[in-house]
């Protein structure tokens, strides 16, 4: 599960950079690196809170040894 965090934050994060080096032809604009590091972020948490809600409804073996017992 955390893979699956970490990936995502660098790909979001990377795609960020990219697209601010991209559009301004390589030079760093730091008001639009702001702005997509600004949108990869939330973009970011929704996701972690998105999975967060999943992960949290999965019976381990833990949880059902909890309620059978």
């Amino acid at each position: 599960m955390m893979r699956r965090r970490i990936f995502a934050a660098l790909v979001l994060f990377g795609v960020a950079l990219g697209s601010a080096l991209y559009w301004n032809d390589g030079k760093i604009d730091l008001t639009l690196l702001a702005i997509n590091i600004a949108a990869a972020s939330i973009g970011f948490s929704w996701l972690h809170h998105r999975w967060k809600r999943k992960e949290a409804r999965i019976i381990t073996p833990q949880k059902a040894e909890d309620i059978f017992s």
